[in-house]
Parts: C-alpha cells; sequence; structure tokens
C-alpha cells in the first residue's frame, strides 16, 4: 500500500510546484560537486608523488565511491527529473488546475518504477567482475585472455616452456 500526497488548495499547489523546481536545482548541484570532486581528486593523485601510502589510498579510495557515485546520481536524476519539472510547467501553463488532480499527474509522469529497474542494473554494470563473469557465462569475450591463467598469473603455455627448460638443464 502507498499513501500518495494530495493538494487540497491553490496555495499548496505552487508551494509543491517550488519544492519540486528547488529538488530539481538540488539534484543538478549535486551532480556538479561529484564532478567537481572527481576533478579534483584526480588532480590531487597527480600531485601525490612522495605522500604516504595512507593518503593515496584514500584518494583511490575517495576516486572510486565518486565513480561509483557518479552513475547512480545520473540514474536518480534522468528518472526522478521528469517528475519534479512537468508539475510545475504543468502549473506555469494552466494555474487553474484542479489540486485534486495531483496525485494522479505524479503518478503518470513518475518514472520510479524504471529507477527501480535501472539503478540495479546501472550497478552491476559499473561492477566490472561482475560484468565479466556474466559475458563469461553468456560466451562472449571481447579481450583476449590467456588461456588457462593459474591463480599466480601464469598460463599453461608458459607452465609448458618452463618445464621443457628445466628438463633441458638436468640433461
Amino acid at each position: 500500500m502507498k499513501v500518495s500526497l494530495t493538494l487540497t488548495s491553490a496555495k499548496t499547489t505552487s508551494i509543491v510546484s517550488n519544492v519540486n523546481i528547488s529538488l530539481a536545482v538540488v539534484e543538478l548541484i549535486a551532480l556538479g560537486i561529484l564532478y567537481g570532486l572527481l576533478h579534483y581528486n584526480v588532480r590531487k593523485k597527480k600531485r601525490l608523488g612522495e605522500a604516504s601510502l595512507t593518503e593515496k589510498y584514500q584518494v583511490d579510495e575517495n576516486l572510486r565511491s565518486i565513480r561509483l557515485l557518479i552513475p547512480m546520481t545520473i540514474t536518480h536524476f534522468c528518472c526522478f527529473l521528469p517528475s519534479l519539472i512537468a508539475f510545475p510547467l504543468y502549473y506555469a501553463i494552466d494555474p487553474s488546475v484542479d489540486p485534486r488532480q495531483y496525485s494522479i499527474f505524479t503518478e503518470v509522469v513518475t518514472s520510479m518504477i524504471l529507477y527501480a529497474v535501472l539503478l540495479p542494473a546501472v550497478l552491476f554494470w559499473r561492477h566490472k567482475s561482475l560484468r565479466d563473469d556474466l559475458r563469461k557465462s553468456m560466451g562472449i569475450f571481447d579481450r583476449v585472455e590467456p588461456e588457462g591463467a593459474r591463480a599466480d598469473g601464469r598460463t599453461r603455455e608458459q607452465v609448458r616452456h618452463f618445464a621443457l627448460l628445466s628438463s633441458a638443464w638436468e640433461r
């Protein structure tokens, strides 16, 4: 069950319209801040020549986190912006809108269901090892990997080569 927001007067309609515009602006500001932090940490990483290992690790962790947050924020922005902008635009075009229609209008233009489907897909796609496992299970390979790689990174060909060399030295 879900409780939907309803409006009862023209005054609350204008308030909700202003709140929606404010939330859209906040989404844009958040996206701008994330890109600013990404740019700042990339520059900081380039200047960390003689820094401690802890500081280097922290900057790398910041970059990883920001690179994960940006697709999440873009997905959120793309899915919720239409509903945040649609009502203020509709209200600007027709200020005499019946406030009782807001819940119907919101349900028509909302893309929450799309967000619930897109966000896990975006996060899955951003996780490289999960993506590679899916490609392998589907038989899709977009890069050449050495056959039979072991845990130590050696391939069967390398193991065979060194076995032949060691047997040659034993003779």
